[in-house]
């Protein structure tokens, strides 16, 4: 069913990612009322370049919300 995939500079300990995927699946469950066990989440980490990493796996069409740094 969905996956949610987050791309972010590194520095998170495994227990704050696993805490945002838990709350990514919840936010799912409650906006579209799948079930927890359907969702699956992961993080890329990005050190060097990541504005060019995530723009490049990213196509300007699949973005629905921009930021300061990924821009449409």
């Amino acid at each position: 069913m969905p996956h949610i995939s987050v791309s972010l500079y590194p520095g998170r300990t495994e227990e704050a990612k696993a805490e945002m995927a838990k709350k990514l699946n919840q936010c799912l469950v409650d906006a579209c009322g799948w079930r927890p066990e359907d969702i699956s989440v992961s993080f890329a980490e990005f050190a060097d370049h990541f504005v060019n990493e995530v723009t490049q796996k990213i196509a300007s069409k699949e973005l629905l919300m921009a930021s300061d740094y990924i821009k449409e």
